[in-house]
């Protein structure tokens, strides 16, 4: 599976790691020659906020029998429906598909986001993957982390 990973900081900021605000994480995905199963794309970190995600089929998802293909985490909450080949064609939109992830969504715990193909193997089909979370930061903060410091 070819992936290209991205970052886009909304501020521009060189220290988007160690401040929190949204990040946008891009993945080019194949599924075409995934196996079924449930493959990991990246891990989201503890404490993060996951504002929510979309992806792009930018080539037909197909199988010889009736795959189908998921995103999300592998969890309940913040998980597409199923896709299969009839309805993973090209420019289609995949999204969250539970009313709770119109919320902002905590992990309690790192996890992984993942591409879930069930019932077979897929043949061909690729999607572009883009998940915005805001992340805890990875370091104590200080006041030079801020534009403004308020005491009592």
């Amino acid at each position: 599976m070819g992936r290209v990973d991205k970052f886009y900081p909304v501020q521009g900021s060189n220290k988007f790691e160690t401040v929190s605000f949204p990040i946008t994480k891009a993945v080019a995905v194949d599924f075409g020659a995934m196996a079924a199963g449930t493959t990991p794309l990246f891990t989201v970190p503890k404490g993060a906020i996951c504002l929510g995600f979309s992806a792009r089929i930018t080539e037909a998802m197909e199988s010889a029998s009736a795959a189908t293909v998921q995103i999300g985490f592998t969890g309940t909450e913040c998980l597409s429906s199923a896709h299969g080949s009839g309805t993973a064609t090209l420019n289609t939109i995949i999204a969250p598909t539970s009313t709770a992830v119109l919320t902002p969504y905590v992990l309690t715990a790192a996890d992984t986001f993942d591409v879930i193909v069930a019932s077979t193997d897929c043949t061909a089909g690729k999607m572009d993957v883009f998940v915005t979370y805001i992340p805890i930061p990875a370091e104590d903060l200080s006041t030079s982390d801020f534009l403004s410091v308020v005491t009592a």
